[in-house]
Parts: C-alpha cells; sequence; structure tokens
C-alpha cells in the first residue's frame, strides 16, 4: 500500500494549490450532489460519502454542510483531506475524515509487483479473488448519498503503476477493480439512497478540441472519441451504465441509471471531459 500511497499523495500535492482550476468541474459536482440529495427519501436523513475526496477542490464543502446533515470524505491520502477543508475554512465537526482508507483491499498486494517484473499468474489471481471478498470499509453507516468523484482511473492508474499495463493480466484486474468499486459504491448507500459516480473519460492529450468546444458540441466530441476508441481504458461511460442496469448485483440493487451530458475540467495544461452516472438504490 506504501507505493500506491505515495503515487496517490503525488498527484493530490500536483493539484494542491487549483482550486480555481477546479472551479467550473467543481460547480458541476456541486450541483449534482445537491440535486442527487433532493431526489432521495425524504424520510431519511441526508448523509454525504465522498469517495476520492483528495483535496477537496471538486467540493464546496460549506454548502454541502448546509444539506447534508453528515458529511464523510474518503481518501487513501488523509493529508490532502486535512489540508483541504482547512483552506476552504471549514470547521472539522462539520465532517469526518477517513483518511489511509485503501478502496480496493488489495493496494499491499498490488504495490509489491513492478511492471518490469511481472507478476506471476497466481498472485494476481489471489489479488483478483481478495479484491472480490474485500469488506465494505468502515465508512458511516446509512448514507443517502455516495459518491466517486474521479477516483476509478486512479485506481486503473495504480494497476498501470504496479502490474503493467502490458501485463497479460491488465485487463483481467481492471474489470475486477472497476466492477468491485462500483459494488462499494452501491453498497455504500442505503435504500432510498443514491449514488453518484463521477468519472473523466478522455482527456485534451488525445481530443485537443476538449479545450476550446462549446457545451453544446461536447456530446458528440465524447461520443466520437468512444467510437474511435480514444479514451481512458476502462473509462467506456455507456459500459459502465450497462454494467449498472444488466449485471448482478447492480440489476437488483440499482433503478433509474441515468449517464449526465458530458462537461469538461480544465486542469491547466490539460483538459478533461468528464461525466456522471446516477442511480437510486432500491
Amino acid at each position: 500500500m506504501k507505493r500506491i500511497g505515495q503515487l496517490q499523495a503525488s498527484r493530490n500535492a500536483e493539484t494542491r494549490d487549483g482550486w480555481d482550476c477546479f472551479a467550473t468541474h467543481r460547480e458541476q459536482v456541486v450541483r449534482l450532489l445537491l440535486n442527487a440529495a433532493r431526489s432521495t427519501d425524504e424520510k431519511l436523513e441526508r448523509r454525504l460519502c465522498v469517495l476520492g475526496a483528495g483535496n477537496c477542490n471538486d467540493l464546496a464543502l460549506a454548502d454541502l454542510a448546509e444539506t447534508f446533515g453528515h458529511v464523510a470524505l474518503v481518501d487513501i491520502d488523509e493529508e490532502a483531506i486535512i489540508s483541504g477543508i482547512t483552506r476552504q475554512g471549514v470547521n472539522a465537526s462539520e465532517v469526518t475524515i477517513h483518511g489511509g482508507v485503501d478502496v480496493t483491499g488489495v493496494a499491499n498486494l498490488m504495490s509489491k509487483w513492478l511492471p518490469n517484473n511481472p507478476a506471476p499468474d497466481n498472485e494476481v489471481d489471489a489479488c483478483i479473488a481478495s479484491a472480490r471478498k474485500s469488506d465494505i470499509p468502515r465508512l458511516g453507516s446509512e448514507n443517502t448519498l455516495v459518491t466517486s468523484i474521479c477516483l476509478l482511473s486512479q485506481l486503473i492508474e495504480t494497476i498501470t503503476f504496479t502490474l503493467g499495463a502490458n501485463h497479460p493480466r491488465f485487463l483481467d484486474l481492471l474489470t475486477c477493480i472497476r466492477r468491485e468499486h462500483l459494488r462499494l459504491v452501491s453498497d455504500l448507500a442505503v435504500p432510498g439512497g443514491v449514488i453518484v459516480f463521477i468519472t473523466d473519460v478522455v482527456s485534451s492529450l488525445t481530443v485537443p478540441d476538449l479545450a476550446t468546444a462549446p457545451s453544446s458540441d461536447l456530446p458528440t466530441l465524447v461520443g466520437r472519441a468512444i467510437a474511435d476508441r480514444n479514451f481512458f481504458t476502462g473509462m467506456n461511460p455507456f459500459v459502465i451504465k450497462r454494467l449498472l442496469e444488466s449485471e448482478m448485483p447492480f440489476a437488483k440493487q440499482l433503478t433509474d441509471v441515468r449517464l449526465s451530458q458530458p462537461w469538461v475540467w480544465d486542469l491547466g495544461p490539460r483538459h478533461y471531459a468528464v461525466c456522471a452516472l446516477t442511480a437510486t438504490r432500491v
């Protein structure tokens, strides 16, 4: 877990001072979360769990704390969460910090691998089996809204960082980690609650027009990129939507799965196309 924790800490350090760059993206995220809160069962106390909180640059914590009686912030990098809430001037009593949390349950196993020293099949098999059996971390109870904010792409990056994208079992582990992450998001929400799965899909590195395209052109631009298989590996939102709608246990747990229109996250040197999937927990 140490190597993976260091990777995520370095990524958080790169964007720690990026509050202004996150502005438009943050507005989209917060609007999604507040709108989702209004659709939860009115009998339930509003409680929010954020997976991948990081520096909290994509969260207006004061606004969220006004709507949610409880806000849980989860990340492997506890220092990033603490610095984030400090910069926003939020009282620590308004949020609960869950730092040092490995949401995959297998970071310790993966951290032993290096791409230039291929992991044997038996170790990959053991990792997949452990990921499937991993218990849900203690991340609060009675969560009426659970969101994962651009975290899956980071989890997939850790597979590239440890197993290596050229490993013959790369896709096996990727699909397992993706499925189990979606399971975690779904399982953490109470019946009557809502999940909001936010994901980056592709960047301006391979779709340069993202930097200048008007919002009305984004669905076509992103759709063309997906058709051309020009997107982050494992991050096709239409595949994820189909998985949530048709595969077990999601087909029994979730209803009204919706895919949002994409928006652009301007992160300075790169722009990212981002979209969200929302669903109601049965």
